[in-house]
């Protein structure tokens, strides 16, 4: 088939969430179609990988997204009526470079990634378009709202409400359309439009051996890390570090006073590094290797309390091999198991009763380690993930078909739990595209 793949940001490098989705979809995709992809470049560095990005398709059109310009292009839209999301990103150059590509070649499918996208894909005259959705922006737009105050408050809330309006109306006039999550898709109410809603998850780099590269020291000399991955400029990310040091680090910290935090991810904004003051909390910032730094973790936290689809870190600590601590709305996208794949705390009693008992109880932190990496193993593998993607794509499966397979697999894994072969113990600022990282 020719396939047009269009993603809002460069999925080269697959260094964030959201690119690292789109750029495991658009290898799978050229390694089996042909494949144009058709890209915004928000970030100027990035521009030096538009030739690697070549290598993997047939053509790329990439387009650079200044983001000053194009966040005054969103305001003046949304106090036009219309959404920021759609006027953020609407560009002449875009329009333009997907003309031409459709006078070379006659397009089989459109593939679109991120509602961001969605216009442009419908104006493409191909047999079949798909829309992945990923997360619902909508909800997240909502989200951001009862954190923010002010102006700000108003104006997320805003555009939570229009941009709901505009999904619903993509997802009718598109042949199929994907989440991340089954909690994406019930939020959506997916009774309403039959076969076209999908839910694909995200997958993950499963060692095929533990890496046993994490050491739990145990007694008064120990000196265990708590650690939090993310892009640190993500709205979301920065709440969650900021709201962990200010109501729960104090209290681990007096408890362990040798136990450290480490905040690891690129562009730390000022809120975050400002934490690097506070007694036993590091800001790393950006690392060459995360895994490395993921396996020096005695406890990967995810406290989010702003969140939607499914969170990449939590799935890499697992695969890491590291015991994962999260809100619930961190492990909602998730058919793990709190309890006995990772633990769930929402309260910050709860969540410094359960990180302070992960640092000090050896035994336990070795079977969530264990018990998680073996769910990520079971449902997040790319290559399964990615052909049920080429299947969407493609036309050939349903969401009937795909939720048939999805009872078999939890019946069988909720045999293995009963047999015994289980453990006991289981930004950039958000106007835009508030996509996942």
């Amino acid at each position: 088939m020719k396939i047009l793949y269009l993603a809002h940001r460069i999925p080269y490098p697959p260094n964030k969430g959201d690119k690292l989705r789109a750029f495991r979809q658009l290898q799978y995709l050229s390694e089996r179609h042909d494949v144009w992809c058709a890209c915004f470049v928000d970030d100027t560095t990035d521009l030096r990988y538009v030739d690697e990005l070549r290598q993997y398709v047939r053509g790329v059109a990439a387009i650079p997204l200044h983001r000053t310009i194009a966040t005054a292009r969103g305001l003046f839209g949304w106090l036009a009526g219309q959404t920021i999301t759609e006027r953020y990103y609407r560009s002449a150059a875009m329009w333009r470079a997907i003309r031409a590509l459709e006078r070379s070649v006659s397009f089989d499918v459109v593939a679109a990634f991120s509602s961001s996208m969605a216009p442009y894909a419908l104006s493409v005259p191909a047999g079949r378009r798909v829309l992945d959705l990923c997360d619902l922006d909508s909800a997240k737009w909502g989200e951001y709202a009862l954190y923010a105050s002010g102006p700000k408050r108003w104006l997320y809330a805003s555009e939570g409400r229009r941009l709901a309006e505009r999904e619903h109306r993509w997802i009718r006039s598109f042949d199929a359309s994907i989440l991340i999550s089954e909690a994406e898709r019930a939020a959506l109410s997916s009774k309403l439009y039959g076969h076209k809603v999908h839910v694909v998850t995200n997958g993950v780099d499963v060692p095929a051996a533990a890496p046993g590269a994490t050491i739990r020291q145990t007694g008064e000399t120990a000196k265990p890390i708590i650690g939090f991955v993310g892009v640190m400029d993500y709205l979301p990310n920065v709440d969650a570090v900021c709201w962990f040091v200010e109501t729960c680090w104090p209290a681990i910290h007096r408890t362990l006073p040798r136990a450290t935090f480490r905040i690891v991810g690129r562009s730390p904004a000022l809120r975050v590094r400002r934490l690097a003051a506070v007694p036993g909390v590091v800001v790393v910032g950006e690392v060459h290797d995360v895994r490395r730094e993921l396996r020096q973790f005695d406890v990967s936290v995810a406290p989010l309390r702003i969140a939607r689809g499914l969170q990449n870190k939590v799935l890499e600590a697992m695969a890491a091999g590291v015991p994962v601590l999260a809100t619930s709305k961190a492990a909602a996208g998730l058919s793990a198991e709190p309890g006995r794949d990772l633990i769930v705390a929402d309260e910050p009693i709860s969540m410094i009763a359960s990180g302070v008992e992960l640092c000090r109880n050896h035994e336990l932190g070795t079977q969530l380690a264990e018990a998680g990496r073996r769910y990520v193993a079971t449902y997040h593998q790319w290559e399964r993930v990615l052909e049920h993607y080429e299947l969407i794509v493609t036309g050939a499966t349903t969401p009937r078909s795909q939720a048939s397979n999805a009872l078999r697999a939890s019946a069988g894994y909720a045999e293995a739990r009963s047999s015994g072969s289980r453990s006991k113990h289981g930004e950039e600022t958000p106007l835009g595209s508030p996509s996942t990282e």
